[in-house]
């Protein structure tokens, strides 16, 4: 039998509560199961990875999902990260897997070029069978953690180039299209930086 709502989402709550307090990566793997093995994987292309090791791979068991956060907390920071309202989520009771958007301004801890972005997330939950003996719904953690973020931006922001995207130009005044075609020859993505974070929308 499915979970209550209220049990189902809680776990959620304090994940995006601990995100909108810019809680520490440690604090953050708290809310994560140790066992089953839990899971984080960022979407993004394996050529940005120079740039932005976060994206593209899996990262497994709690230790693996620890290098993701901190590997995330080194080269990204954000401020005012918000979330939609429960009403907009998309949940599944019977798999415990919610689907939810968020939104922050990041900015690259190296370049200091910061964005505006919408994200993605695909939350599994499960039972932490870590704990000792849980009540129902009182030991669901995190166990798969998905994220579709715009990886477009964060990679120009590495380069510090996306403040000139902003403004049109970039590469001593070559037009935006010529040197997307000078990356593109770079880096070989079946698809524009960015592309598809558009349809997301606004958040809040």
């Amino acid at each position: 039998m499915p979970l209550p709502r209220p049990a189902l989402l809680a776990p959620i709550y304090s994940l995006t509560s601990a995100f909108a307090a810019g809680a520490s990566p440690s604090i953050i793997l708290t809310h994560f199961t140790t066992s089953p093995p839990p899971v984080a994987h960022e979407y993004g292309s394996v050529h940005l990875q120079s740039q932005l090791p976060f994206i593209g791979r899996d990262f497994s068991g709690i230790s693996g999902v620890g290098e993701y956060f901190d590997l995330l907390a080194e080269h990204l920071s954000y401020s005012d990260m918000k979330f939609d309202s429960e009403d907009d989520w998309v949940v599944d009771p019977q798999n415990m897997i919610v689907c939810l958007r968020g939104c922050a301004t990041f900015t690259h801890n190296r370049t200091g070029q910061s964005w505006n972005e919408v994200f993605m997330w695909r939350v599994s939950l499960s039972e932490d069978l870590g704990e000792s003996e849980p009540d129902p719904g009182q030991g669901l953690k995190v166990q798969d953690y998905r994220v579709w973020a715009d990886s477009g931006a964060a990679f120009l922001a590495s380069r510090g180039e996306w403040k000139d995207i902003v403004g049109g130009k970039i590469d001593q005044g070559k037009p935006t299209s010529q040197v997307a075609k000078n990356m593109d020859a770079v880096n070989p993505i079946g698809h524009r930086l960015g592309d598809g974070l558009e349809s997301y929308g606004g958040c809040g």
